[in-house]
């Protein structure tokens, strides 16, 4: 009996530790230690990964942020989104309060796999040192067979076929010289089923997969991947939820999470963007699937009666 319960002891320890582990001590313990070999050989951006971002869905929320910090360290920015007004607005500003050199191309990454000849032939031959594939979208949140098939089509286009492509286009060069690391913005949702956002989720789930195999792949090249899934975010994507965000759901801002990545650059392959979201994840994690599915999709249940 005495071996019995020194097993399920053990047991519990490691079951613990894996838990605790796996939800966010692994990226704790690799920004902490990421930070202290900082404080002895800190280079700039520019120097450990290359001259040049290039951030998708730029334009607003999340991926302007992250052009504008990266901007604020020195780095040359191409912006890449749908609306060219708003390209030539965010890129002047840019160029005018970081004095760095910007770009941008102007394209709707719900076309498909004919637009990435234009981009790649736009991006060719500058040292891009940081892709940021931040550009996302999901369908009207309802039932999976009240999708339309455009609102189908352009989920895997705008999540997935982005993340793939514009991966694909940097990742030679970046091999080549040697540095550069890929970010790809996944989300919270990634990690549970979530009825009625059913393909919004689903593809985040290969986004973060995909991630996490590919920086696998990397190890020993100088070229790393990481992968960023917040929670809920103050962006125009969440705006119908908000009111309907139960207490223990945080949410958080578009200037926090674009901080934290940006400084979490180099240190984990893997982070939430921020503490309140891995604390959140972590208690999810003790929940049965089904539990966790079904708490997750009353939220999202809510805004379809709306």
């Amino acid at each position: 009996m005495i071996y019995l319960q020194l097993f399920l002891m053990g047991f519990g320890v490691y079951a613990t530790f894996l838990w605790a582990y796996n939800t966010f001590l692994e990226s704790l313990l690799g920004i902490v230690w990421g930070t202290i070999i900082g404080w002895f050989r800190s280079k700039p951006l520019t120097e450990k990964y290359g001259p040049w971002a290039v951030i998708t869905g730029a334009t607003d929320g999340i991926g302007k942020r992250y052009a504008e910090i990266l901007a604020s360290k020195g780095m040359n920015i191409v912006l890449i989104s749908r609306s060219e007004p708003k390209l030539m607005k965010v890129a002047n500003e840019i160029y005018e309060r970081y004095n760095v050199q910007t770009r941008w191309v102007a394209v709707d990454f719900s076309r498909g796999p004919e637009i990435y000849k234009m981009i790649k032939e736009q991006i060719e031959g500058l040292d891009i040192g940081i892709l940021v594939n931040n550009v996302g979208y999901y369908p009207t949140v309802r039932t999976f067979d009240l999708n339309s098939d455009d609102e189908i089509v352009s989920t895997i286009n705008i999540n997935i076929l982005s993340t793939s492509m514009m991966s694909r286009i940097v990742l030679p060069g970046m091999k080549y010289r040697k540095r550069g690391i890929i970010v790809n913005i996944s989300s919270t949702s990634c990690y549970r089923p979530a009825a009625y956002l059913n393909m919004y989720a689903s593809a985040k789930a290969f986004v973060t997969n995909f991630s996490l195999a590919l920086n696998h792949e990397l190890r020993g090249s100088g070229v790393e991947c990481q992968v960023v899934t917040p929670g809920m975010v103050h962006t125009n994507m969440i705006k119908k939820f908000e009111g309907d965000v139960p207490w223990y759901i945080s949410i958080t801002t578009s200037d926090s999470l674009a901080k934290f990545g940006v400084y979490s650059l180099g240190k984990t392959s893997h982070t939430t963007g921020g503490w309140m979201h891995a604390f959140q994840i972590s208690w999810q994690d003790l929940m049965p699937l089904s539990l966790g599915t079904f708490l997750i999709s009353l939220i999202y249940k809510k805004a379809v009666d709306k």
